[in-house]
């Protein structure tokens, strides 16, 4: 059996759990949980993240970001959201406000609600009891992705430890996903070869695939945008944010190219079925024997 298959390369969510607790220190956990926090402290590290319009804290703020405030096309996410849960986005104005990207006008008012619930909590994580709200820019897919995708933004998550890039995975958003890119919601997830960019094989709904469902575009052999640079990126943000063990989700945007959307201090294991490799070898592969505890060398003993 090669090396990465097989049961024993398999990490589990307890392993996962196990690992994450004994690498990344509380603090940073933390702050990757703030997006607002987290991009701050990316963008310092001279690392390139979206542009912010307003980020939104109090009823004061709120009553400050008027219809001229903000752009024709914008995203609101909540802070502390996760999932994708209680992102608004508007895709261009109209009279009256804007129009969604499922083609719902938006008026001035139904943002101020919306704003509001993300204010009170609505769409943050159990216990927490409020929250503020981010506003930046709508991205636009890269000409390069835009092609394979019927609508919505792809995305590449590449895990890290130790500022080590692991595991590489694009993707793709379907109709069936509502053009969003997750998995669980009917997205694609397409296995990346770290040292080319390029996609080496593609599942949907757990099942084997070569092209894109809903345009027909091949997946086998995209060459993903910029991928060095990707790569780089992704690597220096365990320096950025202090996390040893990472999973980097970025975008690629028309006009600003590779974007860090979000840093995962616990990324998901969905990434091993997509690849068809276990992630414990590729630990063991980055962790020095040497200066394994003993609970690691039993993680990535396989």
């Amino acid at each position: 059996m090669s090396r990465g298959t097989g049961w024993r390369a398999v990490l589990g969510m307890n392993a996962r759990n196990d690992h994450i607790d004994r690498v990344n220190d509380w603090t940073s956990v933390s702050l990757v949980n703030d997006k607002v926090a987290t991009k701050l402290l990316l963008a310092a590290a001279g690392l390139p993240v979206p542009p912010t319009v307003a980020v939104v804290e109090s009823r004061r703020d709120l009553a400050a970001l008027t219809v001229e405030k903000l752009p024709d096309a914008w995203a609101l996410k909540p802070n502390h959201g996760r999932g994708g849960c209680g992102i608004l986005l508007a895709g261009g104005r109209e009279e009256g406000g804007w129009r969604s990207l499922s083609g719902r006008l938006l008026t001035p008012g139904d943002v101020e609600h919306h704003a509001r619930l993300v204010l009170q909590g609505e769409y943050s994580p159990a216990g927490r009891r409020d929250d503020s709200a981010l506003v930046e820019p709508l991205l636009r897919t890269s000409e390069e992705l835009a092609r394979v995708v019927p609508s919505g933004m792809p995305d590449v998550r590449v895990i890290c430890h130790d500022g080590v890039p692991i595991a590489g995975m694009l993707r793709l958003p379907t109709v069936a996903s509502g053009g969003r890119a997750n998995l669980h919601q009917g997205g694609i997830g397409a296995a990346v070869d770290l040292a080319s960019g390029r996609v080496t094989s593609a599942r949907w709904r757990r099942r084997p695939c070569t092209q894109h469902p809903d345009t027909g575009r091949t997946l086998v052999g995209l060459q993903i945008p910029e991928w060095d640079r990707v790569v780089e990126t992704a690597a220096a943000s365990a320096g950025a944010t202090g996390l040893r063990y990472l999973g980097a989700d970025i975008v690629f945007d028309r006009t600003h190219g590779h974007l860090v959307l979000e840093v995962n201090a616990r990324p998901g294991l969905e990434i091993q079925n997509v690849q068809g490799r276990g992630l414990a070898s590729d630990l063991r592969s980055v962790v020095p024997a040497a200066s394994r505890s003993r609970e690691e060398r039993s993680l990535v003993s396989v």
